[in-house]
């Protein structure tokens, strides 16, 4: 269960479009929504004005709370208090919370959270539902990528979403990543085996190309993918590192959301 669902909200309209997917996310998981703005350059009251007034297309229970002269990724990282409350945000806004997508507020969230964050890109296509879609995981082969299995599995079925475990190789047949061949069908079947031992219908695909990210992206969007899911903070392919190129342009190149867990301890 995920207790509660925060959304970063600047007055832009890229921010804006969290609201939709964190209102349908809250509603599957049983969660409530907290809808979070900065104090910079206007009042309180301002403030806590606009986000009630983005609170009435909600169907589900939340509240505004607004975080005077605090940077951004503070705000977002500190509201956050219990393991399993997520953020649901957009990028590559210009201004506030989402100021850029390869900036200092995506990514500090990332350093600052060990929460699951779930990130709207510049080429996100407008949310319909994610009900009786398919969400995409990715793995690289490492024990790392594998920890976003959990997260993935609980919101996929909470969504009625089926399951593409995803891996990519180079043209050759060589993995992108730090494993061998071996190790990647194994983490490959290994995670197609949890997803089904949860009940959920899985399958694993293969996407060929020498960078991972754009890789991921172009098969997500090419195959109507409404979610992707992957772990960050590793040191090579899918997963390669929480701050590195492979998560946040996978972010900005998808037509979906981006689940992007750190891994915890």
């Amino acid at each position: 269960m995920t207790n509660t669902i925060v959304v970063p909200l600047d007055g832009s309209e890229l921010s804006q479009a969290a609201l939709p997917i964190a209102n349908e996310l809250a509603a599957a998981l049983d969660s409530s929504i907290v809808l979070l703005a900065s104090g910079w350059g206007t009042t309180v009251e301002e403030l806590i004005g606009y986000l009630d007034d983005q609170g009435v297309s909600l169907t589900v229970p939340f509240k505004s709370s607004v975080v005077p002269d605090t940077f951004p990724a503070t705000a977002i990282a500190n509201a956050v208090n219990a393991p399993d409350d997520a953020i649901v945000m957009g990028t590559h806004g210009r201004t506030g919370f989402g100021k850029a997508l390869l900036g200092s507020v995506s990514e500090d969230v990332l350093k600052r959270s060990n929460n699951p964050v779930l990130l709207v890109g510049p080429q996100a296509k407008p949310f319909t539902s994610f009900k009786g879609s398919t969400m995409v995981v990715t793995t690289d082969g490492s024990p790392i990528s594998a920890m976003v299995l959990p997260r993935a599995a609980r919101w996929a079925k909470a969504l009625g979403m089926t399951v593409v475990v995803l891996s990519a190789s180079e043209a050759g047949g060589s993995p992108l990543g730090s494993a061998d061949a071996g190790a990647l069908a194994n983490a490959v079947d290994s995670a197609v085996g949890f997803f089904a031992r949860e009940g959920i219908e899985s399958r694993s695909e293969t996407v060929v190309g020498s960078d991972a990210a754009i890789a991921v992206s172009d098969w997500a969007n090419a195959n109507d993918v409404a979610l992707v899911a992957m772990a960050t903070h590793g040191r090579g392919g899918l997963a390669r590192t929480a701050l590195g190129s492979t998560t946040m342009r996978t972010v900005h190149n998808c037509h979906c959301p981006v689940l992007v867990q750190k891994p915890v301890g």
